[in-house]
């Protein structure tokens, strides 16, 4: 195996020129001047994707541990345009290769300098490296590869550097740094060690059980609700609450679907492609709740955070730890259940805000509601493919997960009210009693829905035995 753009096979003593036997074509590769655009084209097209590849795997890993938000959200942004880059990438390189998937070849060392940046225990020293180095360092790289293009025969990849120059100009400071220098370095390397593309991801470095969240912010009690609706939801106090919990219920799916990428790299290029698209789709929803917050005149700073979906998400007893059968368990909690009550629930929220006049949020609302429809699907397309490969039945594993998560909720939720006897009864009466804006709504199945984002009926008579719609 060779590497990229070098020499192929070719008649032993056989030069430009000269005739070659009649079942031996001269070699393309060598032709004066080069066979594409320029020569290195397709090394330098396999570096990029190789960059771009180990850049989303960085940032699904570290979305988890930055605690500032702005950071966070600017970080898990970045996820799904790395990757689709690094695809579309991969798919011009394997063209000029004329589909020889054999030579998609990549230098370990190209990606070297990401790996050890992944090693860090430092969240700010991670977050200004991406934005203020290597983010730059592809831009540079990608405009020098436009320079170099033919407008007609490099057409289509011309349009993925133009896309990608637009995507990375900076917003922030540019620096050159350490990290610049040993990805220059890295991408001069004369003999890599060569490895194909799809192998060339470093495993997971740690685990990451508990979310990262502001330290000056306060964190509820274990088995306390985040937000308990004891007024009309007109009242600012209500209305902060609940965006606020959006925020928090937004980020714990965002985080949760970066990490399954993260801790499974060998997983299919479709499989990352999804999983980053799904939480590049959170962040931008805890984007939208934020915004409504700073536009009301609300101060974040002040509310109470938490990452329960994600700790009740991430781990469980039944699942050895990095297995793909605790992948299954939290892809089916998330996507198939979690997401999936999310099909039912908003309807009957964006009714009620619709009703009260407070459009702004039930038009935020709806933006998130019909991203859900792709979550549930791919979650679904995704946990089949693991049952199937694993002999498990969907139903059981989403049977048995939902308890444990459910469960664990409950057990938290009993002590804290067991604690407290007179704070048990002031907040079950609040549960009980009467809508405070005397909304008549109820959620439902939203059986058609779910239908259109793959759910089964024996799926849909399932959630209906859980009893969540009446």
């Amino acid at each position: 195996m060779g590497p990229p753009d070098g020499p192929g096979n070719v008649q032993p003593g056989l030069k430009i020129g000269e005739q070659a036997g009649p079942l031996l074509y001269p070699d393309r590769d060598q032709r004066p001047g080069g066979r594409w655009s320029y020569p290195g084209l397709v090394g330098d097209i396999l570096r990029l994707a190789a960059v771009e590849r180990a850049l989303a795997h960085l940032i699904a890993g570290w979305v988890v541990k930055v605690p500032e938000l702005d950071d966070k959200l600017k970080m898990a942004t970045m996820l799904e345009p790395a990757i689709v880059r690094a695809h579309a990438l991969r798919g011009h390189a394997l063209t000029l290769l004329e589909r020889d998937t054999a030579r998609l070849v990549v230098g370990r060392d190209w990606i070297e300098p990401l790996r050890e940046l992944d090693e860090a225990d430092d969240p700010t020293r991670v977050v200004e490296a991406v934005l203020g180095e290597i983010l730059p360092f592809l831009l540079r790289r990608y405009q020098a590869v436009l320079a170099r293009l033919d407008p007609l025969y490099d057409a289509r990849l011309l349009a993925t550097v133009r896309s990608a120059v637009a995507e990375l100009q900076p917003e922030g400071t540019t620096v050159s740094g350490r990290h610049t220098a040993a990805l220059d370095a890295a991408w001069s390397v004369a003999a890599p060690c060569l490895v194909p593309l799809d192998e060339a991801l470093w495993g997971p470095g740690d685990r990451v059980p508990v979310p990262a969240r502001p330290a000056h912010r306060p964190r509820p009690e274990r088995g306390a609700r985040a937000h308990l609706r004891a007024m009309s939801r007109l009242e600012p106090d209500d209305l902060a609450g609940e965006l606020n919990d959006n925020v928090m219920a937004e980020l714990c799916a965002m985080e949760l679907m970066s990490r399954c990428s993260y801790e499974h790299p060998d997983m299919p290029w479709a499989f990352h492609i999804g999983a980053c698209r799904h939480a590049t789709d959170e962040a931008r929803h805890a984007q939208m709740f934020r915004r409504l917050l700073a536009e009301r005149g609300f101060d974040e700073s002040a509310l109470i955070q938490h990452g329960s979906n994600y700790e009740y998400a991430y781990e469980f007893p039944e699942c050895e730890v990095g297995s793909r059968r605790e992948l299954l368990w939290r892809l089916l909690i998330l996507c198939t259940v979690l997401e999936a009550l999310a099909i039912d629930k908003l309807p009957l929220e964006i009714a009620i805000r619709d009703t009260l006049r407070q459009l702004d949020v039930a038009r935020a609302l709806d933006y998130a509601s019909t991203d859900e429809l792709f979550h549930t699907e791919n979650g679904l397309r995704w946990t089949r493919t693991l049952c199937d490969e694993h002999n498990l039945d969907p139903l059981i594993e989403r049977e048995r997960v939902h308890g444990r998560f459910f469960g664990r909720q409950r057990d938290e939720r009993a002590r804290y009210l067991g604690a407290d006897p007179e704070r048990a009864a002031r907040e079950i009466a609040i549960l009980e009693g009467p809508d405070p804006d005397g909304m008549t709504f109820r959620s439902r199945t939203e059986a058609e829905l779910r239908r259109r984002a793959s759910f089964t009926d024996a799926d849909c008579e399932q959630v209906d035995r859980w009893g969540y719609n009446g």
